[in-house]
C-alpha cells in the first residue's frame, strides 16, 4: 500500500512523492531524493529531519514521543505546533495528500 504526499524542501523543490507502508516519513523523503541529513540515522537524537506537517494532516501523523518532544523543545526558535521529526512519523493512510515542509538541517 502507498499514499501520495507533497514535499517541499528548504530550497523550494516541491513535488509529490509516494510513501510506502513499510517506510517512515524520513525513509520516504530520502528515497524520493530529498537531501535530509538525519545525522543520527533516524533515532530521534539530532533533529536534522525536522519538518512541518500541514494542520489538516497533523493528527494523522501520530503522537510525539517524549524524546521527539524534547528535541523539538531544543529547536523552539523554529519548531511550532505542527513540527515533527520525519524519523518518528510512521506510515498512516490518513497522511494521504499531506503537505510536508522540510526544514534546514540544524
Amino acid at each position: 500500500m502507498s499514499i501520495t504526499i507533497n514535499v517541499t524542501d528548504e530550497a523550494g523543490d516541491n513535488r509529490d512523492i509516494s510513501w510506502e507502508d513499510y517506510q517512515t516519513l524520513l525513509e520516504a523523503v530520502q528515497a524520493a531524493g530529498f537531501p535530509v541529513l538525519a545525522t543520527c540515522g533516524g533515532n530521534a537524537s539530532c533533529a536534522t529531519c525536522h519538518a512541518f506537517i500541514d494542520p489538516a494532516h497533523y493528527e494523522a501523523s501520530g503522537e510525539r514521543t517524549e524524546a521527539e518532544s524534547d528535541l523539538l523543545d531544543m529547536v523552539d526558535d523554529v519548531a511550532n505546533d505542527h513540527s515533527r521529526l520525519c524519523c518518528q512519523v510512521e506510515f498512516a493512510p490518513g497522511m494521504d495528500g499531506a503537505e510536508i515542509q522540510l526544514q534546514a538541517a540544524m
